[in-house]
């Protein structure tokens, strides 16, 4: 069974050289616009502004527009791609000028940019100007978008004849084609509209790589790739995408031997961020892919890499078993108030669990899975001891003895927790206070994890509609970075939510989740 470590700069081209020939021919088919929209102020609408169809896009070409006017089309679904406008100006003596801004929501959309504070950026806001000199002029912007809503406004146009748009349209694309898969029978329009923004996002963010979000970052993020995963296996089923991403990362690996937990692949493929919980999640991501495959060659090839990955932690281990963080980066949530050392040991667990899963489905040496066995029973028992209240019958985490919900999912997932015990904790988990909640849907799809292996599956559909169906209510067609329910403005980056991503490679996974449900 081959095996591979890289140790030198070859290697690596070597290994970029395997995944460029992986690399999928983008799919594209044009969507004109359905509408054009106004942008109302209304308290009871997300983030307080709703879109409202003013009149049908094609009667755009009846349209004659003049200097400082605005509009805004709707293009019915959130879509990755390049616009195009037709634009008209008969016997035009002057240039036209636009300034375009592509909005994924409606708030994005109604707000200046020039009014934008952000923690990240201004650039991720996709604006563009453009100038037409010649007509009738077909123009498509220079830049990738992902959008619903364009907004155009006219900056300069001829006095006499002023300007027409007769077409806009967006020439979208995606690595694994237009269509979504069929709807269950047995789901209710609800189940199935969720699946649909499942499918969507996954859809939007395969483009070249498996982008996390196609409109910010643009990146392969380790904890994203692992649910996209998920989704893809029940869905487009492009097992290429997934080894082709698998492999980026290894080739990007430090020269520790760590898996980055991003890479950026611009002007050529290189590592941005070093995110020990993500690193960690490389072995399940490598032993599901070999299950959803079928392809047990590459869990050989990289099985040593996945191994490697588990000497960062072991490593800070002290003497008693605890993690002693030397400074690592640590995300589990977005969420600063979170003591992350119960989760990042859990994380830690049952990535040893699924390194000796994947050494068993290898076939390997019976010696090498009694040890990696052994060691997650050591490291179990270890923060048990540690972190386990008898009171609560919970877990605690750090030197405050902190409860969050972190710490709940992944010592359920970890075996520290019974599923009998998580079944107790789990019950009616939203109504329990002075407990951290999750931030982000990426630990809410641990949360659902958690409800699956405790057997739970009532309470794992309930929560996918109270919470993803509360995203499909607030008029999401793909699901969004972050989303606290009662907090539209709420943002990890800074003051301005226009930061957030509305098409998030870790949101889509309920689909996975809906498509598995175990027979009873």
């Amino acid at each position: 069974m081959m095996q591979c470590i890289f140790n030198n700069r070859n290697d690596r081209k070597s290994e970029l050289a395997k995944a460029d020939r992986l690399a999928p021919e983008t799919v594209t088919w044009s969507i004109p616009a359905k509408s054009v929209v106004t942008l109302d102020d209304d308290p009871g609408s997300w983030q307080h502004t709703k879109a409202v169809a003013a009149y049908p896009a094609d009667l755009l070409k009846d349209k004659i527009l003049s200097a400082k006017e605005r509009l805004v089309l709707d293009f019915g679904e959130t879509l990755v791609g390049k616009v195009r406008l037709k634009l008209e100006s008969p016997q035009a003596d002057s240039p036209v000028r636009l300034r375009i801004l592509a909005a994924e929501l409606p708030y994005e959309a109604k707000c200046d940019p020039e009014t934008f504070d952000g923690g990240l950026g201004r650039a991720w806001l996709q604006e563009e100007l453009i100038t037409a000199y010649d007509f009738p002029a077909e123009i498509e912007l220079p830049n990738r978008y992902s959008l619903r809503y364009l907004v155009i406004n006219v900056l300069s146009c001829p006095h006499k004849s002023k300007v027409k748009i007769t077409r806009a349209e967006v020439i979208a694309r995606s690595a694994v084609g237009k269509d979504l898969p069929r709807p269950l029978p047995q789901w209710d329009n609800e189940l199935a509209l969720i699946d649909a923004a499942c499918a969507r996002t996954l859809r939007n963010c395969m483009q070249k790589i498996a982008e996390d979000g196609p409109k910010r970052d643009r990146r392969l993020w380790l904890g994203d790739l692992r649910l996209q995963a998920l989704v893809n296996h029940v869905t487009f089923q492009r097992y290429d995408q997934i080894e082709r991403s698998i492999r980026i990362l290894c080739a990007c690996k430090d020269d520790r031997g760590m898996i980055p937990g991003a890479v950026i692949m611009r002007p050529e493929p290189h590592n941005s961020s070093f995110i020990l919980d993500y690193s960690l999640l490389f072995s399940r991501l490598l032993l599901e892919h070999c299950r959803f495959s079928g392809d047990l060659d590459i869990g050989g090839e990289f099985f040593p890499i996945a191994e490697k990955q588990l000497t960062f932690y072991r490593d800070k281990l002290d003497k008693d078993g605890s993690f002693n963080n030397p400074g690592y980066w640590l995300f589990i949530d977005h969420c600063d108030e979170l003591d992350r050392s119960t989760p990042i040991a859990c994380t830690a667990i049952r990535a040893l669990e699924s390194l000796a899963e994947l050494a068993k489905i290898l076939n390997m040496p019976e010696s090498k899975i009694n040890r990696l066995q052994e060691e997650t029973v050591v490291w179990r028992n270890t923060l048990r001891r540690s972190s386990f209240d008898t009171d609560s019958g919970m877990l605690s985490s750090g030197s405050s003895r902190q409860f969050s919900w972190a710490s709940q999912i992944w010592g359920i997932l970890a075996g520290v927790l019974s599923p009998e015990e998580g079944r107790c904790i789990l019950q009616d988990w939203e109504k329990r206070e002075n407990i951290i909640k999750p931030v982000s849907p990426y630990l809410m799809h641990y949360l659902l994890e958690a409800f699956r292996m405790c057997g739970m599956e009532n309470e794992l559909t309930r929560t996918i509609r109270s919470y993803w169906g509360g995203m499909i209510k607030h008029g999401a067609d793909t699901f969004w970075e972050v989303y606290l329910p009662d907090d539209d403005f709420f943002t990890p980056y800074g003051s301005d939510p226009r930061n957030n991503s509305a098409c998030h490679a870790w949101s889509g996974t309920p689909g996975y989740f809906l498509r598995t449900i175990p027979e009873r």
